[in-house]
C-alpha cells in the first residue's frame, strides 16, 4: 500500500523508517486528480464531438428531404405546364374548327339571336334559383347570384340602363 506524502517546501527530506520486513513505506507522486482530470475531460469533449456528429448528420437528413420535396415541386410545376398547353391547343378555335368540320358540321351562314322578355327571365330565376345563362356563369352550375346581381342582369337584357 502506498501512501503520498506531503513535505513543506522548507524542510529537509527524511527516509521513512521501515515498519519491518514485509512492509515498507514509498513515497508515490500525486497523479490522481490529474488522472481524473483528463478522463473526465476527454469524456466530455468526446459527448459534445459525438452531439455535434448526431447534429450535423441530422442537417443533412433534413436538407436531403428538402432537395427532394423541392424537385417533387419542380416537377408539379413542369407536368402543370405541360397540361395547361395541352389544354390550350385542345381549347384552341383552330382545333375546334378542324374536328368539327371532320365530324361534318358546316360553318352556319346566319345566326338568330333570340330576345327574352325580362319578366320571363326575373320569373324563370325565382322559380330555378338559378341564372339560365350568361357569361359569367357555367351553365347548369349551382352558383347562386346575389340578388343585386340578378338585377343588373335582368335589365342588362332588356337592354335598360340600371
Amino acid at each position: 500500500m502506498a501512501i503520498p506524502l506531503l513535505q513543506p517546501a522548507g524542510t529537509p527530506r527524511r527516509d521513512p523508517k521501515p515498519l519491518g520486513p514485509e512492509r515498507e513505506l514509498t513515497l508515490v507522486p500525486v497523479r490522481r486528480r490529474f488522472a481524473w482530470f483528463a478522463v473526465t475531460l476527454t469524456v466530455l469533449v468526446s459527448a459534445v464531438m459525438m452531439g455535434a456528429i448526431f447534429l450535423h448528420t441530422r442537417i443533412a437528413e433534413r436538407q436531403l428531404q428538402i432537395d427532394q420535396m423541392e424537385r417533387a415541386v419542380r416537377t408539379a410545376q413542369e407536368d402543370f405546364d405541360v397540361l395547361r398547353s395541352q389544354r390550350a391547343e385542345l381549347r384552341s378555335p383552330t382545333r375546334i374548327s378542324v374536328s368539327a368540320t371532320a365530324l361534318g358540321m358546316e360553318i352556319g351562314s346566319e345566326s338568330e339571336f333570340v330576345a327574352i322578355e325580362p319578366l320571363l327571365l326575373a320569373i324563370t330565376i325565382a322559380q330555378t334559383g338559378r341564372v339560365p345563362a350568361t357569361d359569367e356563369i357555367v351553365v347548369g352550375s349551382d352558383q347562386r347570384l346575389e340578388p343585386l346581381d340578378q338585377f343588373r342582369l335582368v335589365k342588362g337584357v332588356s337592354s335598360e340602363a340600371p
